[in-house]
């Protein structure tokens, strides 16, 4: 979920693992489109909080779907995803879309090879937010702590869309050097690199 360390892990793990390469559903902001009605992720926050519940998911599904195919465009033997479908559809379950829509739009993404998943109590990683968007406190007009802790909660639950079964989960209490080691660990172990 939010503010776990998820961008911090995936920096460092492009850093040490060769021909690897980060994909973000924000990527379409570093595009050369020119037309981009987006200059900025706060523009991003204010254009989600417009949409409704379904074709925020779309928009997402959209955004999401730019950045995994230019990441896979590219010569990386290793594309590491920064978050995937699972934590923007649960956020949009969350708030309201549509259950039909949310498990067909699943189908249409890549399985990934491993899936790894950083948990963290949610009054911890609400310590770790320099900065409160709306859509991560629930899309009310003034983010603050408690929208945060509130929706941030109530999206976790919605995480009971997906199966964990074959996740690694890794506590994210861990020191970020912790944190890499045993995803490099867990890389190896997997096979997935050498």
């Amino acid at each position: 979920m939010d503010g776990v360390g998820k961008s911090t892990l995936v920096d460092a793990l492009v850093q040490k693992i060769p021909a690897s390469k980060a994909a973000n559903i924000w990527d379409l902001l570093d595009s050369p489109i020119q037309s981009l009605p987006f200059k900025s992720k706060h523009q991003i926050d204010d254009f989600l909080c417009a949409l409704t519940p379904d074709s925020r998911l779309l928009f997402l599904s959209h955004a999401l779907t730019y950045s995994v195919d230019k990441a896979l465009e590219g010569e990386a033997e290793c594309i590491i995803l920064n978050s995937y479908y699972y934590k923007y559809f649960a956020t949009e379950y969350a708030l309201g879309a549509n259950i039909e829509l949310v498990k067909a739009l699943s189908t249409l993404f890549p399985a990934p090879d491993l899936v790894i998943k950083l948990e963290l109590p949610v009054a911890e990683s609400l310590l770790r937010k320099k900065v409160l968007s709306r859509y991560e406190c629930g899309l009310v007009s003034k983010p603050d702590s408690i929208s945060f802790s509130t929706f941030q909660n109530k999206a976790t639950n919605a995480w009971d869309l997906f199966d964990p079964r074959d996740w690694i989960k890794l506590d994210a209490r861990k020191s970020p050097t912790e944190l890499l080691n045993d995803c490099i660990q867990t890389l190896k172990d997997s096979s997935l690199i050498p």
